[in-house]
């Protein structure tokens, strides 16, 4: 805390200093939106069979200011279907709010406040279709997407090469501290070739301590990830790319009511690949296999992605595609046909 007391005079006396050398503050609206009409053709849970509707998934409205030449922020409010309001409306929340400090010290930057966790921006981003399905590690839950903290991330070579990313922030997403209990998140970006490149990632999400009811004692309920990615990509023209995570959650789980307690392992690995057919048409696919405790037989489920991509104008998507996950245990598979729009503005 004694840090950041330093730090944020340093950043007002920086903001002045620009205004006063003729600095001109200059800001942008942006924002994009992405809904599909579905049908539950098949469901895994019986209630859900046949469900179908029309549903926006997400909506961003985005401010982006410049106050000085090296100071921006970001102010953004997601509507989101899945943080409703008490009387049952779609609700708003604040999905980023941050100060950006570009060049802190040479080839890096540091930013304060509400924005993403190093975990899977760059693979977000080469897979490039948020609007069809979350990458693997947000989509169950293992790393939080934003988180409230303060970053430091940039080049470790004049060459742009290899970059670093570390955090640390209070582990609570977009909700205010509960605890204080802290989450410490780290990656490292490898360009090794033109189109090819690596990222190795990692973090450690200090919990509680957990009482173990068979021995009586606390135990700590920490948790540990890891994870990498690899990406092969020809702008515009295709993307490959294949991202596995491993986590362990520290003495979580039983194998009997009267076991002792013992770690929990679960881990994830997806494939996916899209690859444009013209400039205005692509094809689409993922595959994910995700499982949730290595210690339980059956209980692991897969994902399939297939989708067409067609391009009407710049920036405007109309995606045809079907979501079918498949769950060992057995039972129904969720199948789930949709068309997805998707449009940036």
């Amino acid at each position: 805390m004694k840090k950041l007391y330093i730090v944020l005079p340093l950043v007002f006396a920086a903001v002045l200093n620009a205004q006063e050398k003729g600095f001109t503050p200059s800001g942008k609206f942006s924002g994009l939106m992405f809904g599909d009409y579905f049908y539950d053709a098949d469901q895994h849970d019986a209630s859900k069979k046949d469900f179908n509707g029309f549903q926006f998934r997400r909506i961003y409205l985005t401010h982006d200011y410049n106050i000085a030449a090296d100071f921006a922020t970001r102010f953004r409010l997601e509507a989101d279907q899945s943080a409703l309001t008490s009387n049952g409306k779609t609700g708003v929340y604040v999905k980023d709010a941050y100060l950006h400090w570009k060049n802190v010290f040479q080839g890096s930057d540091l930013v304060f406040g509400v924005s993403s966790t190093p975990a899977y921006d760059f693979s977000e981003e080469a897979w490039g279709y948020r609007s069809l399905e979350k990458t693997i590690m947000d989509l169950r839950g293992i790393v939080p997407s934003r988180d409230l903290g303060i970053d430091l991330k940039g080049n470790l070579d004049n060459e742009g090469s290899v970059k670093y990313w570390l955090k640390f922030a209070n582990n609570s997403g977009n909700s205010p501290e509960s605890d204080k209990f802290k989450r410490y998140y780290g990656n490292l970006q490898f360009k090794v070739a033109s189109g090819l490149q690596v990222l190795l990632y990692g973090d450690y999400d200090t919990r509680a301590n957990k009482l173990d009811a068979v021995g009586g004692q606390m135990k700590s309920n920490s948790r540990i990830t890891f994870a990498g990615f690899v990406n092969l990509a020809s702008k515009n023209e295709c993307s490959l790319g294949v991202e596995g995570y491993y986590q362990t959650i520290q003495n979580s789980f039983r194998s009997t009511p009267t076991a002792a307690l013992e770690d929990q392992k679960n881990y994830g690995v997806t494939v996916f690949a899209w690859y444009a057919l013209r400039s205005d048409f692509r094809f689409v696919g993922r595959y994910d296999i995700y499982d949730p405790n290595t210690s339980v037989n059956k209980d692991g489920i897969n994902l399939l992605i297939l989708a067409l991509d067609y391009l009407p104008a710049k920036n405007v998507h109309v995606m045809p595609n079907l979501s079918l996950q498949t769950y060992q245990a057995g039972g129904s598979n969720d199948v789930v046909p949709r068309v997805t729009f998707y449009y940036v503005f």
